[in-house]
């Protein structure tokens, strides 16, 4: 059976890593890293807790009609994966070094918070995928050429970046975190984008209100995925 995936498009300027009057948003105390992460603990810390907070989506499924009253009332659970979105996802030493932040990050709060390693495991050698990097136009048709190609039909990873090329997958809901504006493009506005966009602020970076604003979207979806009534 194929598995139930929540995707969330990762870019990395302006969502992980901070550009452009950063001194005006973080005092210089504030802004701390992780030895060995190139990207600063408050974007790390808030993608972490997206990937957390979506993993323990909880819904409950109406009764239905079947003969074993164990399943009448089954629990459905997030299943957050990362796809990068990121120019990053042009040249493959890129990539490397955003995986080895990752396993740094990961290495060192581990330590303290043994959840951190769980929520992460998945992504620590590489990307659930990454959007074509060969394709390269605006950010939102980069995001939505991925998600036709596999929403369209029973999705399989085919990357080189993705861990399992014959992992088969059904995307249930799917954000982007992106400091560019996906709903506005080019003089037209994406009604569609509305239900996925995260824009972030390039100078801040990911903040735990984008992630309230993700997890909303992602609720939603799920329970237009699974016919459940809010």
């Amino acid at each position: 059976m194929p598995e139930l995936v929540d995707v969330i498009f990762l870019d990395i300027d302006g969502v992980l890593l901070p550009f452009g009057g950063i001194r005006d948003n973080y005092s210089k105390d504030s802004l701390s890293f992780t030895e060995g992460c190139i990207f600063p603990d408050c974007t790390m810390d808030a993608l972490t807790t997206l990937l957390q907070r979506i993993y323990n989506i909880s819904l409950d499924i109406a009764p239905s009609i079947t003969k074993n009253k164990a399943l009448c009332k089954p629990t459905i659970q997030g299943n957050p994966v990362v796809v990068l979105s990121s120019s990053w996802r042009a040249r493959s030493e890129f990539i490397q070094d955003i995986l080895a932040s990752i396993r740094a990050y990961v290495g060192a709060k581990g330590l303290e918070d043994a959840s951190t390693l769980q929520i992460w495991e998945n992504h620590l050698e590489s990307f659930f995928d990454i959007t074509d990097p060969h394709f390269h136009v605006t950010r939102h048709d980069e995001i939505y050429k991925w998600v036709k190609e596999n929403t369209t039909r029973e999705g399989k990873q085919i990357s080189q970046y993705s861990k399992d090329a014959a992992r088969k997958y059904v995307v249930r809901s799917w954000i982007a975190l992106d400091d560019e504006d996906l709903v506005n493009v080019e003089g037209i506005v994406s009604q569609d984008a509305m239900g996925h966009a995260v824009q972030t602020k390039s100078s801040v970076g990911l903040t735990l209100h984008d992630v309230d604003v993700g997890v909303h979207l992602v609720k939603k979806q799920m329970q237009d995925f699974h016919g459940i009534s809010t």
